[in-house]
Parts: C-alpha cells; sequence; structure tokens
C-alpha cells in the first residue's frame, strides 16, 4: 500500500485555494440572480419617481430611504413580488446585478427597482457592502 505524500495534499490545497475566485467569478458573471439571492444583498433607497417619470423628494416617497438588509423581515416570491412582513410591497425588477468586488467603495454596482403596485410609483435602489 502507497503512503501519502503531505507534499500531495499541500498542493491540491493550494490549487483548490487559487482556483476557488476565479471559479466563483466566473459563476457569478455567467449566471442570473435568482429573487432568493437578491436578498443576499444589501440596499439603499436612492429615491423614486411616478410612471410619467416626476422625480419626487425623499419625504413624498413611500419606499422611503432605508436600507433593505439580509436579515429584515423582506422577502420576493419566485414570480418577483416584494413583501415586507407578509404585506404586498410591489414588484421587483433587477436592472443590475451587484458586484462581489466594491474596489473599496460602498456600493456594489447592484441597481434595484421596486414597483409599488397600488401607487405605481417606483422606488430604486443601490446595492451596498454589508
Amino acid at each position: 500500500m502507497k503512503k501519502l505524500n503531505l507534499s500531495h495534499f499541500i498542493i491540491a490545497f493550494f490549487v483548490v485555494l487559487v482556483l476557488y475566485q476565479p471559479i466563483k467569478f466566473i459563476i457569478y458573471h455567467f449566471t442570473d440572480l435568482s429573487y432568493d439571492e437578491i436578498l443576499d444583498f444589501g440596499w439603499r433607497g436612492d429615491g423614486c419617481e411616478t410612471k410619467d417619470g416626476r422625480r419626487l423628494d425623499y419625504i413624498n416617497c413611500p419606499c422611503g430611504t432605508g436600507l433593505i438588509e439580509p436579515d429584515d423581515l423582506y422577502k420576493i416570491s419566485n414570480e418577483g413580488y416584494f413583501y415586507y412582513n407578509d404585506k404586498l410591497l410591489g414588484k421587483v425588477i433587477l436592472k443590475t446585478k451587484p458586484s462581489y468586488f466594491s474596489g473599496g467603495e460602498i456600493l456594489t454596482g447592484g441597481e434595484l427597482e421596486i414597483e409599488n403596485l397600488e401607487t405605481g410609483i417606483i422606488c430604486y435602489y443601490d446595492s451596498i457592502l454589508d
């Protein structure tokens, strides 16, 4: 029976370690985010506007300027409907996927829209680092 050499384990470990980030990068950029994965990121409110394109100030914006954190009570159904505490708030549209690489900035490049189903007001969000 052959003895396993410790150097083989070390080499295999470093190969896996070196390939992990490029594989993660490739998988991220060649696959779409599911609605469940959207809430794995933090989102910061970036204002809102009516369907006719009129920008609303933060006081009149129904979605506010708060944060959507991954551990909050928000849910997105498989059809893209956005819920808070089981109350339907709107329809989610992911415009741009967030990046895992931020370059030291708080924003990660993701853009999210939530259309309020009652008022038709569209709320905008930017992805942020957690």
